[in-house]
């Protein structure tokens, strides 16, 4: 799995975390993973799950007259995803951005990418 392939991977795992509410860090040791995620992948799930409430929190000091739970869940797993890998300091945060972008293209409404942006790029 490339790396974008793997960001995809990540954003329907944590869209079907905040769907589901199932735990992150389960599925690192479930029947699914018997071959092992990639340390990226890794990483980013432990990351979020232990910093979820906090990443909602500094993701919504940028959203104008919105709150987090507003946005719609691929958004929040999509902006949820590109704030750990900045937070890990896994990438350069315009590759990071980009690739944001380019999953809301992809997966999110059409104009959603807009606010995505504004909101990586000032966090």
């Amino acid at each position: 799995m490339n790396r974008h392939e793997e960001r995809i991977f990540l954003m329907e795992k944590v869209y079907r975390h905040l769907l589901l509410h199932d735990d992150l860090q389960a599925s690192l040791n479930a029947e699914e993973n018997k071959e092992g995620y990639s340390d990226f992948i890794s990483s980013i799930l432990v990351d979020i799950s232990n910093n979820e409430d906090v990443y909602k929190g500094k993701i919504e000091q940028y959203l104008n007259k919105w709150s987090f739970d507003r946005l719609n869940l691929v958004d929040q797993a999509i902006m949820l995803v590109a704030l750990s890998e900045l937070q890990l300091n896994l990438n350069d945060k315009a590759v990071v951005i980009n690739e944001a972008l380019q999953l809301s293209k992809k997966y999110s409404d059409p104009d959603n990418y807009r606010y995505i942006n504004g909101v990586l790029d000032r966090l």
